[in-house]
């Protein structure tokens, strides 16, 4: 609902040029998540909350340009932009209506300069009658509104998501819940190791052709160079499927959408808990939150398909 925070894959980080220089990207994202740990990724949809000196009252706003977020969108106008029956419209009631008969609302608002500053906003995620909170951020300025300032375009920044603030959030608004945390169970060196040794065996059959089949091993593109032309990932899919045949100006990211899911799989499976399928890690270096995720949900049509082991490991 909301692109209000942006969350990437591995490969959206920057424009990766060769299969090497990508596999540096994987290592970094194991060493942060190392070092600093990552979140489950929280089913739901996202509700941005900040407060409306217009309105004198919470309202959510998903950060574009049309009236109704520059306004805010309250519990008087909601019935005005979306239908009763949707899930969006009832998230809203939901979160918007606890902010108000919690006690301590106005009080956590005023605390962190949200009734002053109309950029800032909490996120929430509102899944079912489950509401969990990611944190504090800052809107970012665009063509059509004020903002915080990002030379990378940004729609928003994270101001703190660290456990010990989502804990003080929580004793003031009871009905919050926070995210899991996860830690690796294997140091950086072992996982990327392992993970590395997934790829050289790795062999995948797609079709050259209308009429033959070819294996990929893996092993042998590491170092090769390739024609960039960028597919999508349903393109991807199709490939990995059989139902496209595979050629050399798409190889290097069919390999990179690929190498991605075994990347995930290994980082996954080496968490501090078995059920779990997403999660997110922010890099405050280059300030993107990464999502690393157990399958490509991929919509073909009007049906969504999902890969799943053992074709591999296969997101959002």
């Amino acid at each position: 609902m909301s692109n209000l925070i942006e969350i990437i894959h591995p490969f959206q980080i920057k424009d990766v040029k060769s299969i090497n220089e990508y596999l540096l990207i994987l290592k970094n994202i194991i060493n942060i998540i190392s070092k600093k740990g990552c979140t489950e990724k929280p089913l739901g949809i996202s509700i941005p909350v900040r407060w409306s000196i217009l309105y004198n009252d919470f309202v959510v706003d998903f950060g574009s340009g049309k009236q109704r977020d520059i306004l805010g969108i309250s519990l008087n106008n909601l019935s005005l932009h979306y239908n009763e029956k949707t899930e969006v419209f009832n998230s809203i009631v939901n979160i918007l209506t606890k902010l108000k008969n919690s006690s301590n609302s106005h009080i956590l608002f005023e605390q962190y300069n949200l009734k002053k500053n109309e950029n800032r906003f909490f996120n929430f995620v509102a899944y079912e009658e489950i509401v969990y909170i990611t944190g504090l951020y800052n809107r970012c300025q665009n063509s059509k509104r004020k903002g915080l300032f990002s030379n990378k375009r940004k729609m928003s920044t994270l101001i703190d998501n660290s456990i010990d603030f989502l804990k003080k959030v929580q004793k003031e608004l009871k009905f919050i819940v926070i995210p899991r945390n996860f830690v690796l169970e294997k140091s950086s060196v072992i996982i990327y190791s392992e993970f590395f040794k997934e790829l050289e065996k790795t062999q995948i059959t797609v079709k050259e052709n209308k009429y033959t089949e070819k294996i990929l091993f893996l092993n042998e593109y590491l170092n090769k160079d390739f024609k960039k032309s960028k597919i999508g990932i349903k393109k991807y899919k199709k490939i990995l499927l059989k139902e496209e045949h595979i050629s050399d100006d798409v190889m290097l990211w069919f390999l990179i959408y690929h190498i991605t899911l075994l990347f995930n799989h290994e980082i996954i499976k080496n968490l501090n808990c078995s059920k779990t399928k997403n999660i997110v890690m922010y890099d405050n270096i280059s300030n993107e939150f990464i999502k690393i995720v157990s399958d490509f949900s991929i919509k073909l049509k009007d049906n969504e398909e999902k890969l799943n082991d053992p074709l591999l490991p296969v997101s959002f």
